[in-house]
């Protein structure tokens, strides 16, 4: 029977987190490029009835 040792480096969960945080930045970039482009139209809400304070 043949056994399977899988030696993990020690710089791969490092460099693991690394390309994780440049995935996050890159999707951030793309959505915040994106989203200067939808144009939010805030309508005026009429005021909430205050309850009345004892």
């Amino acid at each position: 029977m043949v056994q399977l040792t899988l030696v993990t480096p020690s710089w791969l969960p490092l460099a693991m987190a690394v390309g994780l945080l440049v995935l996050l930045g890159f999707l951030f970039w793309s959505m915040h490029r994106n989203l200067n482009r939808i144009d939010f139209d805030e309508e005026s809400t009429p005021e909430s009835p205050q309850s009345p304070s004892a």
